[in-house]
């Protein structure tokens, strides 16, 4: 099972690991052209993704209201128990001042990104509802979550869950640390791409990344950008973590759950079959 980490365009590097092998720094600011750098510098940010609206720059939860669909992985599960280590050495790694960890009830996979109140642009906003900006809006989050609510009652799931998946390494060390998923088969890959653009259709909101959506479980957001040697050395230990880690798990029913910030999501109700 390869496992492969890597950094956007402005974070820092590129850190890659297959088939079992040493992790590498594949791109490195200290290897680009002196014109490359003044570029990289110019086009990053402050802060990683996530600061501030998530996260202020010393790791604190930040108010972040919204609502959205997800399946939390059960405490019961082998995973949940291994992702629990790797939270532990997170924690007490020399550099856990780079990253916010998010509590492991809060752990999930997103099924459906819903909105959030403070993003209400187009294709991150109902078309059905104006959204607050406009000049003769009154919208709130909560007639949105009401209204969700209201289409998801009478939702039919139309398949049966567990859905089955596959963990394949990490996700990219850009916005945070978080562990990348796969639909175990094919079929089961249609069935949950099909759940989504049902789900998109009835909520009548479709963001710009839906089709190509990664599928993961977060466990970190950066609050600063790592240097090359920090990504290097964390990659060092998600790798070595990787090898131990349960390969394939189930996750159940997806739940409709709201949110004040990134460290709880409370579920109203789970979607059901309706026939």
């Amino acid at each position: 099972m390869g496992c492969i980490l890597s950094l956007l365009p402005g974070s820092a590097s590129t850190v890659t690991q297959v088939n079992n092998s040493k992790p590498t720094l594949a791109v490195s600011p200290d290897s680009m052209s002196e014109s490359s750098k003044q570029q990289w510098r110019a086009a990053r940010p402050d802060y990683p993704i996530g600061v501030p609206s998530k996260f202020d720059p010393e790791g604190n939860v930040q108010p972040f209201p919204g609502n959205t669909i997800v399946a939390h992985l059960a405490p019961a599960s082998p995973l949940y128990a291994s992702m629990l280590d790797l939270y532990n050495k997170l924690a007490s790694h020399p550099l856990s001042s780079l990253y916010a960890l998010l509590p492991p009830p809060s752990w999930h996979m997103t099924v459906f990104e819903g909105v959030c109140d403070q993003v209400r642009g187009p294709g991150y906003w109902p078309r059905d509802l104006p959204p607050s900006d406009s000049p003769s809006s009154t919208t709130t989050l909560e007639a949105c979550t009401a209204l969700f609510a209201q289409k998801l009652a009478d939702f039919d799931l139309q398949c049966d869950p567990p859905f089955r998946l596959t963990v394949t390494g990490f996700t990219s060390l850009a916005v945070g640390i978080g562990v990348r998923l796969q639909l175990r088969t094919p079929k089961e890959e249609a069935r949950f791409r099909g759940l989504r653009d049902r789900l998109a259709e009835v909520l009548q909101i479709r963001h710009p990344h839906h089709d190509n959506y990664l599928l993961h479980l977060s466990m970190t957001y950066f609050v600063r950008y790592p240097t090359p040697e920090q990504a290097a050395e964390l990659t060092a230990l998600l790798a070595e973590h990787f090898e131990g880690m349960p390969k394939e798990f189930e996750l159940g029913a997806p739940e409709f759950c709201t949110f004040e910030n990134m460290f709880k999501f409370d579920r109203s109700f789970y979607l059901k079959n309706r026939e």
